[in-house]
């Protein structure tokens, strides 16, 4: 079979492995060197997810779109666009039990009487947060350094991105990486010594995404071709974030959730509010072609409360959110739960100065209950 597909022009061959399951994709990657090359063309799209735990994974891809109820237990993904998912578990640290008194090795049975000695269990040890970060990263820097240059699409699941993770990003999905979203969040992750307020707050500051951004000692590492982007509870700071959007003029999509860099500074940049020099104020807009832009679970978008906003005059009914006006080809807009900014405030604004088609307001007056159900039994 191999020798057959070897016969055919390559844009066929690839066309013939996007039907592959994941699996079977790698599978045909070992048979020979010319398919491993092929096969790594292939991989257009990935979604990477690594947790410790098999229900965690499962809740994660339910939240995050990537699988429906009745998907969620596969790994064959049927959707049109062939996107894989990957999911890898790392189990807890199974700790060393200490020896009984006078052996040097731990033991289960007795070889005289064969009946069991009684031991304590000792439970599965959690990682602590910073080492489940560092494996992550280091399974996601192992698969983008194998994949990254073929990548259009890439979704990482994890806790934060270190070091080691942005350096294999930057380098490999330099200018072929289209799609990127980042997805930190994961409220419904409670082991050992991670409280659940860890969730409700973005990640803390990292020079790490300096290697996204081709600054520093190593300009060269960078992505530049983005035209999504995609970040849920990233510690990048606002000028980061800047450099970040300003680095990827293709950009049409930003989505950012519990975003610490979601802040005045960055947006009234991504808007062209407050350009003094008369050379920026000719140039175009920053943010001036974004399409969609959504800040959800961002709670410092204004630098100041709004007050008694119903006071405010009609012309001036956005104050503290002026940035919008610069988005002229703005087609959807959310600030879904940011508990600052009051629904009518937004509402109003939009009805008479922005006509931005679809606005998500903080809060609906509809209050709707879902829940997703997991087997208590499933580890």
């Amino acid at each position: 079979m191999s020798d057959k597909l070897s016969r055919l022009p390559l844009e066929l061959v690839l066309h013939i492995l996007s039907y592959l399951p994941f699996e079977a994709l790698l599978s045909f990657g070992v048979t020979s060197r010319s398919n491993y090359h092929s096969h790594i063309l292939c991989l257009k799209r990935l979604r990477l997810g690594v947790f410790e735990r098999r229900v965690h994974s499962m809740i994660s891809c339910l939240q995050a779109g990537w699988a429906t109820t009745d998907q969620v237990g596969s790994y064959l993904d049927e959707d049109a666009s062939r996107d894989y998912f990957v999911s890898v578990i790392q189990p807890r640290m199974q700790p060393t039990i200490p020896p009984l008194t006078g052996q040097t090795t731990p033991v289960a049975l007795s070889k005289d009487t064969r009946r069991r000695i009684p031991t304590t269990a000792v439970p599965a040890r959690a990682r602590t947060h910073e080492q489940m970060i560092h494996i992550q990263n280091r399974i996601f820097a192992r698969v983008v350094n194998r994949y990254g240059s073929s990548l259009v699409k890439l979704e990482f699941m994890a806790y934060d991105l270190d070091n080691e993770g942005a350096r294999v990003l930057g380098a490999q999905c330099t200018y072929s990486l289209r799609h990127l979203a980042l997805r930190f969040e994961h409220p419904h992750i409670r082991n050992g010594n991670m409280r659940p307020s860890t969730w409700l707050h973005p990640a803390p500051s990292s020079p790490a995404w300096n290697l996204l951004l081709g600054i520093g000692r190593e300009p060269h590492l960078g992505v530049f071709g983005l035209e999504t982007l995609v970040l849920e509870r990233a510690g990048i700071t606002p000028w980061q974030l800047t450099m970040l959007v300003r680095r990827n003029p293709r950009l049409r999509v930003l989505k950012l959730r519990t975003c610490l860099g979601a802040q005045p500074e960055f947006l009234d940049w991504l808007g062209g509010v407050e350009r003094t020099s008369e050379k920026e104020g000719d140039a175009p807009v920053p943010g001036e072609r974004l399409e969609t832009l959504w800040l959800e679970h961002c709670h410092r978008l204004l630098s100041k409360p709004v007050g008694e906003f119903e006071l405010l005059p009609d012309e001036a009914c956005d104050a503290g959110l002026e940035w919008v006006r610069g988005l002229k080809n703005l087609k959807s807009l959310s600030f879904s739960e940011c508990l600052n900014i009051p629904t009518e405030y937004v509402e109003r604004a939009n009805k008479l100065i922005w006509n931005i088609p679809e606005v998500i307001p903080p809060y609906s007056l509809e209050v709707t209950s879902s829940f997703i159900e997991v087997d208590p039994q499933l580890r």
